[in-house]
Order: structure tokens, then sequence, then C-alpha cells
């Protein structure tokens, strides 16, 4: 089976930030929100400064930890460049998160595929000036876990030798997408690497895990795991979002963020040659889920409200959205506005603007 690659840019909100602080990159560095460390760069996971801490631990820790703000236009417009990056570079790319994924570059063995990982890292950091950490690997696991143990800034390779090693002595805490709940009853079972799965019964197994994690693990443990990377076929939505706090900076109002994150899709749609039929604003409340970016979607949603256009409309009028999400806006109850932390604008319904007859317009 060839392998893939998973690519997964390193400390990504404190590595956008660094572009414009290159004197800073071997300093301590954070990236702030609500008051918690939201991203860290590697000096600063060095002295103990990690994603969710509060920003007071944190500097207790590293008095000189140098912090500031997101940037929310411009980590939004990177990682929309990053995965350009990753297009042009493969045959299939399967986005993981905003700034990872596992790509397909038709690679026939791991020399070739190192080859492809060097290239893909060159032209991230020529290009995007984004240190980007690739694994290479015959699975989905065995590439994540290649990408994991690149890090920072490196690319790493698991051979076919090494591979066979891991699905005995795999600890199963380090298994992709095996949660603390279902590590607990594998503990319980007396499992804590892929080969004690060999002595628990497959029944007790499906008892403790359910079917599809029963079938992921027994996969991954005789090698028959998921290898396929599966392309999105087109983009039917753009989100940006940010909060009302922020670090070294005033608060903005609620109809100040949505603007912002209105202009902020807008842009990205234009750039991407797509039309949207319909927006989408969700408030969230401000509570300490919000401490990291990748967190925000466990919030309390205060509202959501929704606006549809009649026709494909193009996005290069935000202040045609923008009357729309205000009219909409304008029925919440001015309590879900007060206690909204953090917006969310989409652009839903997306299509390419070269497919649509031009008399819509």
């Amino acid at each position: 089976m060839p392998p893939i690659l998973h690519a997964d840019a390193d400390s990504f909100f404190a590595s956008v930030v660094l572009r414009s602080h290159p004197a800073l990159r071997s300093a301590p560095v954070a990236v702030v929100v609500h008051g918690f460390v939201a991203s860290s760069n590697y000096p600063a996971r060095a002295r103990d400064v990690m994603g969710g801490m509060r920003v007071t631990d944190a500097l207790r820790r590293c008095p000189e930890l140098a912090m500031f703000d997101v940037p929310q236009g411009e980590v939004e417009e990177t990682a929309d460049a990053l995965f350009d990056l990753f297009a042009a570079s493969a045959a299939a790319v399967e986005p993981g998160s905003m700034e990872e994924a596992f790509v397909d570059v038709g690679a026939a063995d791991d020399r070739a595929a190192v080859r492809a990982a060097a290239e893909l890292r060159r032209l991230a950091w020529q290009e995007l000036r984004i240190p980007v950490s690739v694994g290479v690997g015959r699975t989905k696991l065995m590439a994540k876990l290649a990408s994991r143990a690149a890090k920072p800034d490196g690319l790493h390779v698991i051979d076919a030798e090494t591979e066979r090693g891991l699905r005995s002595t795999l600890p199963v805490a380090k298994v992709w997408g095996v949660g603390r709940q279902t590590l607990e009853r594998l503990e319980g079972l007396g499992v804590r690497r892929l080969a004690d799965l060999d002595v628990v019964l497959p029944e007790r197994l499906l008892d403790a895990c359910g079917t599809m994690m029963t079938r992921r693990l027994l996969g991954i443990r005789d090698g028959s795991d998921d290898a396929t990377v599966r392309p999105v076929s087109g983009r039917t939505v753009l989100s940006s979002e940010g909060a009302i706090a922020g670090y070294a900076r005033r608060d903005w109002t609620v109809d100040e963020l949505v603007e912002t994150c209105i202009r902020r899709v807008c842009k990205r749609a234009m750039r991407a040659g797509l039309a949207a039929t319909g927006l989408t604003i969700v408030l969230r409340g401000e509570t300490a889920e919000l401490a990291t970016v990748q967190a925000m979607g466990k919030a309390v949603v205060l509202a959501t409200v929704k606006a549809v256009v009649p026709t494909p409309t193009p996005a290069d009028d935000p202040s045609l959205w923008m009357r729309l999400a205000r009219a909409e806006l304008a029925a919440l109850s001015e309590q879900a506005v007060a206690d909204a932390g953090s917006v969310k604008a989409s652009l839903t319904g997306l299509r390419p603007l070269a497919g649509i007859p031009p008399t819509l317009f």
C-alpha cells in the first residue's frame, strides 16, 4: 500500500503572529483570547506554557512571555492559502482542521513520499512563512503519529518495520480518536497497549467500546485501518469567527464584530470564486470554553439567525450581507446580545461563480 502524508502547521496561531515579528521566533510567544492561551510556540511550551492555560498562570511560569491578540482574519486567510498549497501539491487532500490535512501525493514508496513532503514544507515556508511538520505513513494513523514525532518543524517516516512494532507496542492512549471515557473502559479491561486487545473477548470489547470503536481498534491491531484520503468535493460553507474581548485592545461591540467577520468571509469567498445563497450568524456566550479557538464550538449558543437570498449572490459587496445580518439581529433579545462573547458568520449554499449564468447577477 502506498504511503500518505499528514501535514500539520506548527503552533499555527503563534506562527501566523510571528510572521510579523520574526525577531521573536526564538522567544516564548503566546496568542491569547479571553484571558487564556489559545496557542503557544515551542520556546513557550518549553517553559510549560500550554494552550488552554490562564494568562496569569502562563506569566507566573514565564514572566518574559510575549503575548498577542488572535489575528483572526490573517489566521483564516493563511489557512486558506495553506490548503491551496496542499491542493496544488497533491492528488487528494482531506482536511483535519484549519491547519492540518491528510495528503495523497501519489507516491509509490517512502522515498517518493519524503521528496514530496520536503517540497511541501519548503513551499509552506517560502510562500507563507509557516513551519509545517509532515509525517509519512502507510495509513492515516501512522501518518499522524509520524507528524507528531516530526514536531517541531520536521519530517518523520514510519516505515514498514516500525509500523509492525507499533501495532503491538503503541499505547491506546496515543491512538488518534480514543477519548478519555473510552480509555478508562479499555484500562478496565486491562488494555493499555494494542497487543493487549488479543486477550480480550470480542463481546467484552463491544460492550465497553461499541461497534465502531471496536472495529477501528481491531483494524489498527491487524493493520487494516483507514488509509484512504477522502477529498472534499467542494466547499458549501465558509466561516469567520472572533471574540468580543481581546488582548491589548478594546472590546468590540457585537455589531462591529459581525461586520468584521462578514467582511473577512466575503473576502475569502471572492478569492475562492464563490457565490452564496445564505448567511448564518451565531452568537455564543462568554464562558471558560472560549479558552482556545478550538473549544469555541462547545460554548453556550445564545442565538442563531439565518438569512437567505433568492439566487446565488457574489460576496463582493459585504454591505449587502451586513444589511441582512442587522435585520435578523434586530429581532434578538437585548440580553442575548449583551451576553455574547463571540460571533461566527458563515456564508452558506456556496457555488462557484463560474457556473452561475450572468443573468442571475
